[in-house]
C-alpha cells in the first residue's frame, strides 16, 4: 500500500526531516537497508559543505508568501501516485478542499508526479489532460481562499539512476517539464500559487546534481514567472542539515522547505497501519521538548549562517502515524506548532486522507476523523 512514501525515515534520522515520499521498496515502504543507512545523521552533514553567502538578501517577498502559507496540509497520495486514485488518497474532490478551508488551514501542498505524465524525449511534452486536471484542483484551492503549492514529486527516473553520465539528460528533461509547468500556470496569481522545485533529492540526485538542477531550472521559472515564490528542499531527504550542501539562488522570493519526522522511531513507526509490537510514544518530557527545540534553533541558525537576511522556512512535511496513539500525536503536534510560531516557520502537515496512518480526515465519511490532532494543529 503506497502511503506517503516512507523515504522520510532517512530524513528523520538525519535529525530534522520530513518525508513520506520516496526511497521505498516499490510498495511505498521504507526498506530495512534504507533505515540503517539513515540512522547516523552526523556523517553526511559536512560533505559538500558550502561557503556561507556573504551578502544579505532582502527576503521580504519570500517572507510575505511564507506568512500566507501559514498553517497548511498535504493532499498526498493523489497526484504523486502512479494515478490519482492508485494510492487511495484521490481523486481530489472540491468538497475536500472546502473542508480544509472551513477548518481554518491557509494552504494546501499538492505533491505532483510529472515524471510518468511527460514524454521521455524532447520537448518532453506533458499530458494536456494531466496539466488541466492539476490546474483544476489548483483553481479549487485558490477559490477556497487557500494558497496552493505544487512540486515535482517522485521523479523516479532520475532518483533511481545513479549513473552520473545520465545526469545532464535528466536535468534537461526536468528543465523541459518545468518550462511547460511555468508556462501553463503563469496566469495564476503569484499570491495564490507557489512552485517547489524538487521533492527530497536523494540517491541518484546527488547534491552536485541537485545544485546543477537549480542553476539550470530556476532561471527558466523566474523568466516565465518573475513574481512567483519558489521553494527549495535539500539533499538527505529534505533534512534541514542538508542545507549545507545546497546552493540557493541570490533571489529574495524563495523559501527553504525541509521536512520533519523526528524522532523517526516515533513519527514513522508502523506506516501503512502496520504498527510494531513495541510501540514508541512521545510524552512531552523535558528531554523530548529540548530535542525538538534544539532542532528548530539549529535549523534557524544554520539558515542564517549560510543565507543571511532571514531566509524564510516552510516545513513542507511533518507528521506522526497513529501507532503511538492519538494522545501522543497531539502532544507532539502541539509542541511542533508552538515552536513553528516562535521561529516564524510555516508548515504543511502530512497528511489529509489515506496516507498510511498519518491522516486526520475520513474520505469515506467526508468528515474529520481525528479532531484532536486537527485542533492541535489549528487552535
Amino acid at each position: 500500500m503506497n502511503i506517503k512514501n516512507t523515504s522520510l525515515i532517512l530524513l528523520a534520522a538525519l535529525a530534522f526531516s520530513l518525508s513520506a515520499c520516496g526511497g521505498s521498496d516499490g510498495g511505498g515502504n521504507i526498506t530495512a537497508a534504507q533505515k540503517d543507512s539513515k540512522e547516523d545523521s552526523s556523517s553526511s552533514i559536512s560533505s559538500g559543505s558550502q561557503t556561507p553567502q556573504k551578502q544579505a538578501i532582502d527576503y521580504s517577498l519570500g517572507k510575505a508568501m511564507n506568512a500566507r502559507i501559514g498553517k497548511g496540509i498535504n493532499m498526498g497520495n493523489t497526484f504523486d501516485a502512479p494515478c490519482e486514485s492508485c494510492w487511495g488518497g484521490g481523486p481530489v474532490e472540491l468538497s475536500q478542499v472546502q473542508a480544509i478551508a472551513t477548518a481554518g488551514f491557509n494552504s494546501i501542498r499538492l505533491p505532483v508526479r510529472w515524471d510518468i505524465e511527460a514524454e521521455n524525449n524532447a520537448p518532453y511534452t506533458i499530458s494536456p489532460a494531466y496539466l488541466a486536471r492539476v490546474k483544476e484542483v489548483v483553481g479549487w484551492i485558490n477559490a477556497a481562499g487557500l494558497v496552493a503549492i505544487i512540486n515535482m514529486h517522485h521523479h523516479q527516473s532520475f532518483l533511481m539512476d545513479s549513473d552520473a553520465a545520465n545526469q545532464d539528460a535528466h536535468i534537461a528533461r526536468i528543465a523541459g517539464i518545468w518550462q511547460q509547468i511555468a508556462t501553463y500556470f503563469a496566469d495564476v496569481s503569484d499570491q495564490w500559487l507557489v512552485f517547489e522545485l524538487f521533492n527530497e533529492p536523494r540517491e541518484g540526485v546527488t547534491a552536485e546534481a541537485h545544485n546543477k538542477m537549480i542553476a539550470t531550472v530556476f532561471p527558466i521559472i523566474r523568466q516565465l514567472n518573475p513574481g512567483r515564490t519558489v521553494m527549495f528542499g535539500c539533499n538527505d531527504y529534505n533534512a534541514y542539515t542538508g542545507i549545507r550542501k545546497l546552493q540557493l539562488p541570490a533571489d529574495g522570493n524563495i523559501i527553504f522547505t525541509p521536512h520533519y519526522y523526528v524522532p523517526a522511531q516515533y513519527a514513522l513507526q508502523g506506516e501503512n497501519h502496520q504498527c510494531p509490537e513495541t510501540i514508541t510514544t512521545w510524552e512531552g518530557t523535558t528531554s523530548e521538548i529540548t530535542k525538538m527545540t534544539e532542532d528548530f534553533e539549529k535549523m534557524r541558525s544554520l539558515a542564517d549562517e549560510l543565507y543571511p537576511g532571514g531566509l524564510p522556512i516552510n516545513i513542507g512535511e511533518f507528521g506522526a502515524t497513529e501507532c503511538g496513539g492519538i494522545k501522543s500525536r497531539v502532544k507532539w503536534v502541539q509542541q511542533f506548532v508552538k515552536l513553528a510560531k516562535q521561529y516564524n516557520v510555516s508548515w504543511n502537515y502530512w497528511g489529509f486522507t489515506n496516507v498510511g496512518g498519518y491522516e486526520i480526515f475520513d474520505k469515506t465519511l467526508g468528515t474529520w476523523a481525528d479532531t484532536e490532532t486537527l485542533n492541535a494543529l489549528l487552535k
